[in-house]
């Protein structure tokens, strides 16, 4: 019997690879015959190098940098060869921050140029960045600031190191001079959110208030990038705010895609092609995923929605584990091989649930291989 086990992260309490693990040990026990294949996933957000190092090893690369206050922070990337692999939220994240600390006008992505230089010192000449989980809305200028772009103010000043308040303020830029040679590197920039830069639906007014702005700030914040559209247009030709996915990570994509070499794909679907995911489950007779909660969102590119199609598509009986189910996500569900179970075992809060979600997934797995083990 082969089980494929690619649960995502029950947020707030355990990391898609713990999640993984727990459901590995119990099938263990229970049939230790299985062939298991332990494939957790990330969408490229929290937890995503920890997900990719699961599929390709490689080596972690330990870098004193700057965090989202200019503060030193001790963080790593992987190297594998020429390539590396970055996860924003492990240098400019808003799990970095304390509650009181979160404003976006004064987060900076310079800690994420400083990974990315580093990578760049060692040889690498492609580089994927997952950029979910940011507490930065800085259009990516502290990051480019570091890799050696000069953002400029109308009274000739250099902006430094780079803020969300800074965008306000560019009025012309400088490119490096090693130019050339930064446009020869790769950057694969994993990411599913679809939002323009500026605007209602963009980074500043949908993504603003969860880090810390209120309604003055998002407002001052649009402004900023507005003008930083402005900019970039007089530079390179580009209308960004027209790109789909231009206002993600704060506007890091907008920034990265008109200076650098750039190429935006979806984190689940690609987490999935360099681990050979449609390989791995040829054959399986049973696939495990879940994540905290599965409501409509979920079939929207999200990544336990991306793992349900392609069980549909290869008609493999799949479980769904979950610690909230919304009632309405069965419409979205019309294939007989996938079934979803909440592992909460009554009614409780939701801090009882995070706080005993291991023990619940513990006796929910257990409870449906008996079942199935019964009928093998």
């Amino acid at each position: 019997m082969k089980i494929v086990i690619c649960p995502n992260s029950f947020k707030g309490c355990l990391s898609s690879v713990k999640v993984a693990k727990i459901i590995q040990s119990e099938i263990k026990k229970l049939i230790p015959w299985a062939e298991l294949i332990n494939f957790p996933i990330a969408d490229g957000g929290d937890g995503t190098l920890d997900v990719l190092k699961n599929i390709i090893g490689g080596k972690f690369i330990e870098v004193k940098v700057s965090d989202p206050l200019f503060r030193k922070l001790n963080t790593r990337y992987i190297k594998k060869q020429k390539d590396a692999y970055i996860e924003m939220a492990k240098v400019s994240g808003l799990a970095l921050l304390k509650e009181k600390e979160k404003n976006p006008l004064k987060t900076t992505t310079y800690g994420l140029g400083q990974l990315i230089l580093d990578a760049i010192e060692r040889k690498c000449k492609k580089i994927y960045i997952g950029v979910g989980g940011s507490a930065t809305n800085d259009g990516g200028i502290g990051a480019l600031t570091c890799l050696g772009f000069k953002f400029i103010d109308k009274n000739q000043k250099i902006i430094f190191p780079g803020k969300g308040k800074d965008l306000l303020n560019i009025d012309r830029v400088e490119y490096p001079e090693n130019y050339k040679n930064l446009k020869e590197i790769e950057f694969i920039i994993l990411s599913d959110v679809k939002n323009p830069l500026y605007g209602k639906n963009g980074a500043a007014y949908v993504y603003g208030p969860q880090k810390g702005a209120d309604g003055n700030i998002v407002k001052l914040l649009d402004d900023g990038l507005k003008n930083y559209a402005r900019v970039i247009k007089k530079y390179t030709g580009l209308k960004v705010n027209q790109i789909k996915g231009s206002g993600a990570a704060g506007g890091v994509v907008a920034g990265f895609l008109s200076f650098l070499n750039v190429k935006v794909v979806s984190g689940i679907e690609e987490i999935l092609k360099i681990g050979k995911f449609q390989e791995k489950i040829k054959n399986a007779n049973l696939i495990i995923t879940g994540e905290g909660k599965i409501d409509r969102q979920t079939f929207y590119g999200k990544g336990v929605g991306i793992i349900l199609k392609y069980s549909e598509k290869y008609k493999i009986p799949t479980i769904v584990l979950a610690g909230i189910v919304d009632e309405d996500v069965y419409r979205f569900v019309k294939s007989p091989y996938i079934s979803i179970f909440s592992i909460v075992p009554s009614p409780c809060s939701v801090e009882e649930s995070i706080k005993n979600s291991e023990k619940y997934i513990k006796i929910k797995i257990n409870q449906l291989l008996k079942f199935l083990t019964t009928r093998l």
